[in-house]
């Protein structure tokens, strides 16, 4: 099972950096895509970051399906066991994003307004290896534990989560994934497949 630690700092700079690379599905590489994660006294924050020129951004209403957009998302339960509900936050380069939680990929799962804690922001830049865009977000504690009431925020807690990048129209189709998901085809909602972020 894949770690990743989360580290108690101010700065993204700070963190490990995740790579998004595993696809073993039939369908084209996707994009250069990786992640960064740390944890204030009250919030997890998380960085996403593509290497895409020219993003597919259609979707523009509020939990859409930015799936289909070119996507990056985050899944994550802050408790030990999946099975009580897991939150997955998609999100293409507008931003528009969707937030939902619940138990299971279904009918139990629902959609969460939360642009003041989530304080979702998109940036495009440019470096050494190229264009990209990036997408930061934050996930208050308290917040958090609204849904969850036993999620961990403790020094050395583990929160199951995994990190996407997927895109389906009017570009190429491509899925990834940090942690392996051991399908067939793909599918993310897929919590026993979800690696360890350890907060420090």
């Amino acid at each position: 099972m894949k770690r990743y630690t989360v580290k108690l700092a101010d700065d993204f700079e700070q963190a490990e950096v995740g790579r998004i690379e595993e696809s073993p599905w039939d369908y084209v590489k996707p994009p250069r895509t990786e992640f960064r994660a740390i944890r204030g006294e009250d919030a997890l924050f998380i960085q996403l970051k593509c290497y895409e020129e020219d993003p597919v951004a259609r979707v523009g209403c509020r939990h859409g399906h930015v799936c289909n957009d070119s996507c990056m998302e985050f899944f994550f339960s802050p408790c030990a066991d999946c099975s009580l509900g897991y939150f997955n936050f998609e999100v293409n380069s507008n931003p528009t994003y969707l937030f939902d939680y619940g138990p299971d990929s279904g009918d139990g799962r629902f959609h969460i307004d939360a642009d003041e804690e989530l304080n979702v922001k998109a940036e495009r830049g440019e470096d050494e290896t190229g264009k990209y865009w990036q997408i930061t977000a934050s996930f208050p504690f308290e917040f958090i534990k609204r849904y969850a009431p036993g999620a961990d925020f403790s020094h050395g807690a583990v929160i199951r989560a995994n990190v996407y990048k997927c895109g389906k129209t009017e570009q190429p189709e491509h899925y990834a994934s940090w942690s392996p998901v051991g399908t067939p085809g793909p599918n993310f909602h897929m919590p026993e497949f979800f690696g360890e972020f350890v907060l420090e």
